[in-house]
C-alpha cells in the first residue's frame, strides 16, 4: 500500500513538472518577443527597460527618459501581449525648470499644423507634470497633441483634460460667422495675416468661449461685442490684454462705437 502512494506522489510530481516546463518555456518566448519590439522601437537608446513575464501578464520596469519613450515601450510590448503592466519611471536625462518645459510645450502646440483659432489649449507645469486644459475641434487634434509634447524633455506625468467640441451644423455656421466678423474687422484684420492669429474662437453647444491675447483693452471688449451680436446662446470672453494693461476690463458699451462690423 505504502509503495503504491509513493508512486501515485511521484507520478503525480512528474506531471507537474511536465506542466511547469512548458509555462517557463512560453514565458520566456513571451519575454524574448517583447525585449525584440522594444529594440526594434528603439527603447533601448533612451532608457534600460526591463521585462518580467507571468502567464501571458508583461510587467515593464526601470527607466525612460522621455515620456515619449515610455509609450513607444507599452505600444512594443502590447504588440505581444494584451496584458501589460506599466512600472517604468520617467528619469530626464537632465532637471529643467517648469518654465522652461512650458516654453517648448507651447511652442510644440503652435507649430502642430492642424491647431486652428478654433482650438483652444493652456498648460501648466508642476514639477515636470503638464496638465493641459481648454478643447479642440477633432478627436484626432488631442491625441496628435498629446503625443506631440510627450516627446519634450522634463515631462514626466501628462494630465490631459482637453475636451472635443461637439459635432453641430449649428456650431459650424457660428464659428463661421464669428471668423469673419472678427478677423475682417478694422480692429483684428492684422492678426488674421499672422501665422498664428491670437484671438480664438470656441464653439460647443451654441455657447462661445474667446481665448487669446490682443493688444489693448479696446480690442478686449470689441471682441465681447461682436460675439454677443452673433447667434451664440452666450459669450465668455476670456481674451487677455498684453502688456501693462492686461488687469484692465473695461466696459464693453464703452467701445461700441469703435466696432466696424
Amino acid at each position: 500500500m505504502r509503495s503504491t502512494r509513493v508512486g501515485l506522489i511521484a507520478v503525480g510530481m512528474a506531471a507537474a513538472l511536465a506542466s511547469v516546463a512548458p509555462a517557463r518555456a512560453e514565458d520566456g518566448s513571451i519575454q524574448e518577443r517583447v525585449q525584440a519590439q522594444l529594440h526594434k522601437a528603439g527603447v533601448d537608446k533612451n532608457g534600460d527597460v526591463a521585462v518580467a513575464v507571468d502567464g501571458k501578464q508583461v510587467t515593464l520596469s526601470g527607466f525612460v527618459t522621455t515620456l515619449a519613450t515610455e509609450n513607444d515601450a507599452l505600444k512594443a510590448a502590447h504588440k505581444v501581449s494584451k496584458d501589460v503592466v506599466d512600472a517604468l519611471r520617467v528619469v530626464p536625462e537632465q532637471e529643467r525648470p517648469d518654465a522652461d518645459v512650458a516654453k517648448d510645450v507651447q511652442k510644440a502646440i503652435l507649430r502642430y499644423p492642424k491647431y486652428t483659432i478654433f482650438d483652444s489649449v493652456s498648460i501648466g507645469v508642476d514639477q515636470g507634470t503638464l496638465r493641459l486644459e481648454g478643447s479642440v475641434l477633432q478627436p484626432y487634434r488631442k491625441d496628435d497633441i498629446e503625443n506631440l509634447v510627450a516627446k519634450i524633455p522634463g515631462i514626466r506625468k501628462i494630465d490631459d483634460q482637453i475636451w472635443v467640441q461637439r459635432v453641430s451644423g449649428f456650431d459650424a455656421d457660428l464659428r463661421r460667422q464669428l471668423s469673419r466678423a472678427i478677423y475682417r474687422n478694422n480692429l483684428f484684420d492684422r492678426y488674421a495675416f499672422q501665422a498664428n492669429p491670437p484671438i480664438h474662437i470656441v464653439v460647443d453647444g451654441g455657447r462661445v468661449t474667446l481665448t487669446g491675447v490682443v493688444g489693448s483693452p479696446v480690442e478686449q471688449a470689441a471682441l465681447g461685442h461682436i460675439a454677443r451680436q452673433s447667434m451664440a446662446f452666450s459669450v465668455d470672453n476670456k481674451v487677455e490684454v498684453e502688456g501693462p494693461t492686461k488687469d484692465h476690463k473695461p466696459d464693453p458699451k464703452d467701445t461700441v462705437d469703435t466696432v466696424n462690423n
